[in-house]
């Protein structure tokens, strides 16, 4: 047994010894060691009757010992990866634009983060993503022209100064232009085929010129084209030109005026040619272009005004919060120009607006707005001029109603404008208008195009207006058209989206609205086309849907202890403080019209300023039928009228009538007295009035208090 067992335990060692010098050899190996490579004379194979190669590694050569296996360098990869992996949009977002965003230094996470659309300030970055592409926010293509870097740099929407909006804007422009440098390349736009869209055109494209204006007897013309400088020259050749003196507004590309808190301002010597020209012809027109910044500003806030303060004034166009309001010194209207104009509809507008008023004694005034007449009232009346006084843009000579907003052109005429030539006025636009032809043959099946007006505004955007078709086809469908930028529909302003209509005649107008499209490469490279639904015996894809809204963030503060009155409640108050029945066809017909505008509920945190607005209308409707009948005017005030030496009786006797003192958290009565003593003031009526003078005065004193939180605020 033992003879055969001890040969055995042998093998098993010998066995084992392969085994571990395999392994050493396996682990030891490097580039050029394989033991399978052949080697020269032998090509890996043994001739058949050669003994195997010994297993055993040869000796390592005196000198040339290896290192111990914890000292041996770590194996090197011969193919590493290349490439790391690339990042999402998102994930490039999210690095660059994502924390600006979020930071509250910059202010946008205050409201943008929790409340005010659009939501693109939110902690979640893939809704943060959503708002600023679903709703182009960014032009990743040149990024000097995205919205959220010009709301700092030149809206300067809440960002403070402006050496901190300019700091913002520059930190919000950094950032575009990194994300845009790491931004993969769009994917080319699918062919058009014979899809619902139009041929491409270019502003090279375009096949003539606008209208001309009517400037005959234009005594003032100011294109606002210089670009830099101090000050604005009158280019109408009519007499000695007038200069503006500019403070604080700022030069826009394209021609215009940004009012940042200043005005531009002529002197009394210069102005004296328009107070002789009007005062000889007993009429003018003063035509403006304007962009408004926002909708909440009033005074009203002056846009243009020839005036000498507050209170005394030839004449002024203003915005008065959701409406253009007209101001003329006449018989009728006294030293301030009151009772003022104002037009309803359509609204201020945050787009390019042509506003024009007119005046002649025998048609009295008029308001219109594109082209179109608002407003007008056909009184005879007297022009009652003064001498003296100066033109200023954008303020008050007083500097303490200043408007906020860019304006393009200003032009004042010795005559009162027809409404043909208030149409051709703004048919011609800014001088720089052109007709830009879309060919639509192919989409029709028979030759046809569609003409629209054109215009470059200001670098950054593009005026689109009156569509008309023109074509023999007749019997056409067009429905929902949109204008494409560089194959890319923008959201914003895609005013004739909702077009449903089958064509009846060659040369029919689609639409008398326009449309300001955000810009993308500039005018020189920038390609259009449109877009479609329908038209004709084509089909195209709906209109897209902009990725939805994450839902408003939880409120950051404590629910309010007190809310506002909502629509019904509002209407009810105002008719029991007034005694005014609200059943009346003045007052039903006013809440009718208002009520979905009218806060809804009465939480406070979703008030706003537009239901503001619809209050304050409301509170007017009550406090106009309050002075127009003599016995409730008498009632509430006194008498109808005020009186020298005593404007604070009218604010006590509205503070006594629709607010007391038997309430908790009320104004005091002597502030509210001396608000409405300041605000008579500010109407003209410093030293007492009578008649319609009165009137207006009492019923803004009526409205002011009728409309304020001490009425709304339960």
């Amino acid at each position: 047994m033992t003879n055969r067992t001890q040969p055995i335990r042998w093998l098993s060692i010998i066995l084992m010894l392969f085994a571990i010098a395999g392994c050493v050899r396996s682990e030891d190996a490097v580039e050029g060691d394989d033991p399978a490579a052949p080697v020269a004379g032998n090509p890996g194979t043994p001739p058949a009757g050669d003994a195997p190669a010994d297993p055993t590694p040869p000796a390592t050569p005196p000198g040339d010992e290896m290192p111990p296996e914890d000292e041996m360098p770590a194996p090197v990869d011969p193919n590493p990866p290349t490439n790391e992996p690339e990042l999402t949009d998102v994930q490039i977002f999210e690095q660059t634009l994502f924390p600006p965003l979020r930071d509250s230094a910059n202010f946008c996470v205050n409201c943008h983060g929790s409340f005010a659309q659009p939501l693109f300030a939110v902690e979640t970055v893939n809704d943060a993503y959503n708002a600023v592409v679903g709703q182009q926010k960014v032009n990743l293509s040149n990024p000097a022209i995205s919205r959220i870097y010009l709301r700092a740099s030149e809206d300067r929407h809440n960002c403070g100064g402006d050496a901190s909006c300019d700091a913002i804007g520059a930190t919000f422009l950094a950032a575009i232009t990194d994300w845009a440098s790491q931004a993969a390349p769009a994917d080319p736009p699918p062919a058009a085929g014979t899809a619902a869209v139009s041929a491409k055109t270019t502003f090279a494209s375009a096949v003539e010129q606008a209208a001309a204006r009517v400037d005959t007897n234009a005594i003032a013309k100011f294109l606002l084209d210089e670009g830099t400088g101090t000050t604005a020259t009158d280019s109408s050749g009519n007499g000695a030109a007038i200069t503006l003196n500019i403070q604080n507004m700022e030069w826009v590309d394209g021609g215009g005026l940004r009012n940042v808190s200043g005005k531009a301002q002529a002197s009394v010597a210069d102005s004296r040619k328009i107070f002789d020209s009007v005062n000889a012809s007993k009429a003018f027109t003063a035509e403006a272009w304007l962009i408004a910044d926002n909708t909440a500003q009033d005074g009203p806030a002056r846009t243009v005004t020839f005036s000498q303060d507050t209170s005394n004034r030839n004449f002024t166009l203003g915005q008065n919060a959701i409406y253009w309001q007209m101001r003329n010194r006449s018989a009728n209207t006294g030293a301030n120009g009151t009772p003022a104009l104002e037009a309803l509809s359509p609204e201020v507008d945050t787009s390019l607006q042509h506003v024009v008023m007119t005046f002649d004694e025998a048609s009295g005034r008029k308001i219109f707005i594109n082209g179109q007449l608002s407003i007008e009232d056909n009184t005879p009346d007297t022009l009652d001029w003064q001498d003296g006084y100066q033109l200023v843009l954008g303020n008050e000579t007083t500097d303490d109603r200043p408007w906020a907003g860019i304006i393009r052109f200003v032009a004042i005429h010795s005559a009162a404008l027809t409404a043909a030539e208030v149409q051709q006025n703004y048919e011609a636009g800014l001088g720089n208008l052109t007709t830009l032809r879309f060919d639509v043959s192919e989409a029709v099946g028979a030759p046809a195009m569609i003409e629209m007006l054109a215009a470059d505004i200001d670098g950054k955007g593009y005026l689109f207006a009156k569509p008309r078709y023109i074509g023999e086809q007749t019997g056409v469908m067009v429905k929902n058209m949109r204008i494409a930028v560089n194959d890319t529909i923008p959201i914003a302003s895609q005013a004739f989206r909702r077009l449903d209509m089958e064509i009846d005649a060659n040369g029919r107008e689609l639409s008398p609205l326009g449309a300001v499209i955000p810009a993308s490469l500039g005018a020189m490279n920038d390609e259009f086309h449109l877009v479609f639904e329908t038209i004709g015996n084509a089909t195209g894809t709906p209109e897209g849907v902009a990725p939805s809204a994450p839902p408003p963030a939880r409120p950051d503060v404590d629910e309010p202890d007190f809310g506002v009155r909502s629509f019904s409640q509002l209407n009810d108050t105002m008719a029991t403080l007034t005694g005014i029945d609200q059943n009346s066809n003045a007052i039903r017909n006013l809440y009718e019209e208002l009520r979905g505008a009218l806060p809804a509920t009465s939480d406070l945190l979703s008030y706003s300023q537009p239901q503001q607005v619809a209050i304050q209308r409301l509170a007017n409707g009550y406090c106009d039928a309050i002075v127009n009948n003599n016995g409730r005017c008498s009632a509430l005030f006194g008498s109808c009228q005020v009186n020298a030496g005593d404007l604070g009786s009218v604010g006590n006797s509205v503070y006594d009538s629709f607010i007391g003192s038997t309430v908790a958290n009320q104004p005091l009565r002597a502030d509210v007295r001396n608000e409405i003593s300041s605000l008579i003031q500010d109407l003209g009526c410093a030293g007492g009035c009578t008649g319609n003078d009165a009137q207006t005065v009492l019923a803004a004193s009526c409205a002011a208090v009728l409309s304020s939180g001490a009425i709304t605020i339960k």
